[in-house]
């Protein structure tokens, strides 16, 4: 799989995390956004896995520096903050996915 593909994931995470919570419809059902969350990191995970040879632990480290500053960059966004509970589903969806995919 080409590198492209996982930056172009990585800036479609990113600008869709800099939207303002206003920009979004509300959804009642509890947990749509806990699972937005592990999809999009399980994704960038696949993409980063198949992109680079390398897959040790440095591999997640990588995985929850980018969930990490995706969630401080939420922070200076209108309407939307850092949230440890949505950084627990990133890494969660990101080393959920890279140990199926290790394994």
């Amino acid at each position: 799989m080409k590198r492209w593909v996982f930056f172009i994931w990585l800036a479609i995470l990113f600008l869709a995390t800099s939207i303002p919570s206003g920009a979004f419809p509300e959804v009642g059902v509890f947990g749509v956004d806990k699972l937005c969350h592990l999809f999009l990191y399980s994704v960038l995970t696949i993409f980063l896995f198949f992109s680079y040879g390398e897959r040790n632990w440095k591999f997640f480290v990588l995985i929850a520096l980018i969930a990490l500053l995706d969630e401080l960059h939420q922070y200076y966004i209108p309407g939307r903050c850092m949230n440890i509970y949505d950084l627990g589903a990133d890494l969660l969806g990101g080393g959920v996915t890279f140990w199926v995919l290790k394994t």
